[in-house]
């Protein structure tokens, strides 16, 4: 990690205060989550400015800051800020955005020699990234990516925090063009991992061979071990092939046999070091079977011993709001609403269709970011109704209703409601649901399913 005046030359910045030898341990751009010992990076967005916010950061324990030379109060705050701690570092630079891409650059190249599996796609990269840091952690000290830093300012906040590990795991997100070329000069990986490419984002980028070109970039810049793993089952990765900047590998679900699906949990058999062994990942949906091979793959480029990468996937754990179950009075609820796109949601309904239960219920939400193709995408959506067997669809949103309309014409017209308000659902549903049902949750973030989800808890709950 950089000391202050490692900080100075990577930002071309100036010291107002503070000792040039000090480290901080640890990287903050949100004034909320600031805790005693942090360095605060206050980023000016489109509705608010970071430097409101300074002191309050400062009166919570934070050991310095970055100030914009620009900033209209700022020999205001860098005088309160030494009052609250005279010996409070303070960085002057010109923009605090760029100051924080070139430090994150800078500490990167400062441990060039740390391997970084870095991963994309546009469904997947977060489950990807975990099962990978959960395989790897079984021989290395990794640095895995936290929160949902996977843009320019979450990777070079992690980036910064490379310090003494023998290996690190990252996840790059884009939503615009060219950010994956930032991203990947920002990272520099060692191995590239690219899940799938499905239509996150096709409002912006207009076609799924625009957003493969994109995620490719992320290669760019790949270096020392140069290994490239990807779903070979995708229409655009599995053309990707192996050239003089990296090496391709690429796994296929017939690269698992003998798959058995458990209430909460997967087995299947697959050739590790060219031995078939059984697997066994600790949750449902056979979408996790591709970040498992991933996972071993990954395993044997690293050199870790077939037990440990067996022992990696089996200790994973998903994060909150991803196929997550919780049983309340009989009635089985499924949290999957930390995001949403065609491909996660089709995917979704297909794993909850292979459950055991009375009665299944999805309640559905708009997807964002569909551009011109959005009505194309949501009545896409309703076709899976065909495959799945569902009792009910609850949706909630204007262009999930397009979803609605084309799923009656597989489920009973009377079982298929669409709500504009929250409450009014909410209350339907709980009046509908009996022991042994499950209810499944899955909209983009923007729909606020989450709390929809929570609110249901809570009914439920009380009954």
């Amino acid at each position: 990690m950089l000391n202050i005046n490692e900080l100075i030359e990577a930002t071309q910045g100036k010291l107002i205060n503070g000792n040039g030898d000090f480290i901080p341990k640890n990287y903050e751009i949100d004034s909320r989550e600031i805790k005693k010992g942090d360095f605060f990076i206050p980023l000016i967005g489109e509705n608010t400015d970071g430097h409101e916010y300074i002191l309050d950061c400062v009166k919570k324990g934070a050991v310095g800051f970055f100030i914009c030379s620009s900033h209209l109060k700022k020999e205001e705050v860098i005088k309160e800020s030494i009052v609250l701690n005279k010996n409070i570092c303070i960085i002057e630079v010109e923009n605090t955005l760029k100051a924080l891409i070139k430090a994150g650059s800078y500490n990167r190249n400062k441990h060039i020699d740390i391997p970084i599996v870095a991963v994309t796609g546009s469904v997947g990269k977060t489950s990807t990234r975990e099962i990978i840091a959960s395989v790897l952690s079984q021989k290395y000290n990794v640095l895995v990516t936290k929160k949902n830093y996977n843009s320019n300012i979450g990777v070079s906040i992690m980036c910064l925090l490379i310090d003494n590990q023998e290996a690190c795991v990252f996840e790059a997100g884009i939503d615009k063009f060219n950010e994956m070329e930032e991203l990947s000069s920002i990272i520099k990986p060692d191995v590239v991992v690219i899940t799938v490419i499905g239509t996150s984002h096709i409002g912006t980028f207009k076609t799924k061979e625009n957003i493969f070109k994109e995620k490719l970039k992320l290669t760019n810049n790949i270096k020392g071990i140069s290994q490239v793993v990807t779903n070979g089952d995708d229409k655009y990765l599995s053309n990707i092939i192996s050239n003089d900047k990296y090496n391709v590998i690429k796994v296929s679900i017939d690269n698992a046999g003998n798959i058995i699906s458990g209430e909460d949990y997967l087995k299947f058999t697959t050739n590790i070091y060219n031995e078939k062994l059984d697997v066994k990942v600790n949750q449902i949906g056979n979408h996790n079977i591709y970040n498992a091979l991933m996972a071993i793959k990954v395993g044997e480029i690293f050199e870790l011993s077939k037990e440990n990468i067996i022992e990696g996937i089996s200790n994973y754990k998903n994060f909150a709001n991803r196929m997550q179950k919780n049983i309340i009075n009989g009635v089985t609820l499924i949290d999957d609403t930390y995001n949403a796109s065609t491909e996660s949601m089709k995917s979704g309904l297909i794993t909850i269709d292979k459950l055991k239960s009375n009665r299944k219920i999805a309640v559905l939400g708009d997807m964002f970011d569909l551009g011109d193709l959005s009505d194309e995408i949501h009545k896409d959506l309703g076709t899976i109704f065909s495959k799945v067997n569902f009792d009910f669809l609850y949706t909630l949103g204007d262009k999930i209703k397009i979803t609605a309309k084309e799923a009656e014409r597989y489920l009973d017209k009377n079982h298929v409601k669409c709500f504009d308000d929250k409450e009014e659902l909410i209350k339907e549903l709980v009046n509908l649901v009996k022991d042994g049902d499950i209810v499944y949750f899955k909209a983009s973030n923007g729909m606020r399913f989450t709390a929809l989800y929570k609110d249901v808890e809570k009914k439920l709950e009380n009954i």
